[in-house]
């Protein structure tokens, strides 16, 4: 069975590279991860930040939306993990980390792995210099004792979580390990496509005006199928799954098959 850290593992992995939109000269705060994830639509529409709405989007792909917050603020994302007991100083394979002097406020992201001296972790609306105010999702790697690092929330995974903490040590639900890499990537299964669609995976170097024109409809028809690309049509990315209509079966032909002449 596969672990509930490998799953979200592979759901933030599969996201690296992803962009948000780009408008008048600028980027403009506005992704595909909050139509996606109910109740947070506000935050791309609004232009918002969304490094913990990524968490909250990967967490609800991964199946275990339960085991993190559900929210667009840090702040909120510290102290849902406090109440629930699941706080820790010390990085955990698959831990949300939080950053920012004083109250955890500034930015979020899943820890991949961590050694003695670093942490490695994928966080959205980012960029290669770690702003916590960037335009993409991409793996970082940072000093574990930096004063920018506050903290980590642990989710309850099924299997337990392996952490740094040497509190935990020995405690159910808990694998102490000094280090540890990252988990085994797994492959995600596509989603189940419906009667009246089917779904493509976007390869490299697609957008969804060819996969329009593959399927024979129009751009505006695939954006009805795929509703969350609606802002943002060029935001696709690879591995992303887009609905296009189903082609339909061939019905068996009712005209008896001539059997050619033979012999006598």
């Amino acid at each position: 069975m596969t672990s509930q850290v490998a799953k979200v593992y592979t759901v933030a992995k599969s996201q690296e590279g992803y962009k948000e939109g780009f408008s008048n000269g600028h980027w403009d705060n506005r992704e595909k991860y909050a139509a996606q994830v109910p109740g947070m639509a506000w935050v791309s529409a609004g232009g918002y930040p969304w490094c913990a709405l990524f968490v909250s989007w990967v967490a609800l792909k991964a199946g275990v939306a339960g085991l993190f917050p559900r929210s667009a603020s840090c702040e909120y994302g510290v102290s849902w993990f406090r109440a629930r007991g699941r706080w820790s100083d010390f990085p955990a394979v698959g831990s949300q980390v939080f950053f920012g002097v004083g109250n955890g406020g500034t930015h979020t992201g899943l820890v991949v792995s961590y050694t003695a001296s670093t942490i490695t972790y994928i966080s959205g609306n980012t960029n290669s210099n770690g702003s916590p105010e960037g335009n993409q999702v991409l793996t970082k790697t940072i000093a574990r004792k930096s004063a920018y690092v506050f903290g980590y929330g642990l989710p309850q995974y099924a299997e337990g979580i392996t952490t740094a903490d040497p509190a935990l040590k020995g405690r159910k639900g808990y694998h102490y390990a000094a280090t540890a890499g990252a988990p085994k990537a797994v492959k995600p299964a596509p989603p189940k496509s419906g009667g009246k669609t089917s779904m493509v995976t976007v390869k490299a170097g697609q957008t969804l005006g060819a996969i329009a024109a593959a399927a024979g409809i129009s751009l505006a028809a695939l954006l009805g199928l795929n509703p969350a690309y609606k802002t943002h049509p060029n935001s696709v990315h690879v591995g992303d799954h887009i609905a296009v209509p189903a082609k339909p079966t061939p019905k068996p032909s009712s005209t008896p098959t001539k059997k050619p002449p033979t012999c006598k």
